[in-house]
């Protein structure tokens, strides 16, 4: 018998409605150590969805549950990176990436030891004591990820990843970081406009509608032609 695994993310329902977006039932999970991309070109309905999971907006019904627990009202119940930063510019990449694990109750002379253990890990050793104001590009984004990855090493939620770099770098940075992915075995949720950024992130790719409705789901295979032809006959 094949073994079912709980979903380590699970929207259940989710009702919202504002003046530029409407979530009318909206539903899916992502399994435990997979990746979810969620294709809509409906940039407001996905930031709406992405701040209802943030934590900074609350649905008028609806749930969301992280590992079976209902976090529907938490902030920073797993890492979440959108894609406009909110990052305070005089901010340091460790004071950001160590500012929710004190929330949780740990001392701050413990979670800088955790922080400053864990920056090789995106390679961003020499720049943790350094202001974003002061970052290039391509390490502010990168440390927003790593912010997200230390905030929670099971799952992270990126909207438009790396939106603000250039093609190259986003290659780079995105290449970089499902690598790390890879490694540790990090579950993802992945919202994106993007053909080829839904399909490098996502084991699966759910193709939805302006509402964020599905209007399909396509496995991620090696055939990553045909699977391009797909998406693009379902996402129109």
């Amino acid at each position: 018998m094949k073994k079912v695994r709980i979903p380590i993310l699970e929207v259940s329902n989710i009702v919202k409605k504002t003046k530029k977006a409407s979530l009318d039932g909206v539903s899916f999970s992502v399994p435990s150590g997979d990746s979810l991309s969620i294709l809509c070109k409906n940039g407001d309905v996905c930031d709406l969805m992405f701040d209802i999971l943030a934590g900074s907006v609350k649905p008028d019904k609806g749930k969301v549950f992280f590992k079976g627990d209902d976090v529907t009202k938490e902030k920073n119940a797993f890492g979440t990176v959108s894609r406009v930063s909110a990052v305070p510019k005089r901010k340091t990449i460790s004071e950001i990436a160590a500012a929710p694990i004190v929330k949780r109750g740990l001392s701050r002379t413990m979670t800088a030891v955790l922080v400053k253990k864990e920056l090789p890990s995106m390679e961003l050793q020499q720049y943790g004591e350094q202001p974003f104001s002061s970052l290039p590009e391509n390490i502010r984004a990168r440390g927003e990820v790593f912010a997200a990855y230390m905030c929670s090493h099971e799952l992270i939620v990126l909207n438009e990843p790396f939106a603000a770099l250039s093609e190259n770098e986003r290659r780079s940075e995105l290449e970089r970081f499902l690598g790390l992915k890879k490694k540790i075995g990090l579950s993802l949720l992945v919202f994106t406009k993007d053909i080829d950024i839904a399909a490098a992130c996502g084991d699966v790719v759910t193709v939805t509608d302006d509402s964020l409705k599905s209007k399909g789901m396509i496995a991620v295979t090696n055939n990553k032609a045909k699977v391009r032809e797909r998406l693009e006959e379902l996402y129109g």
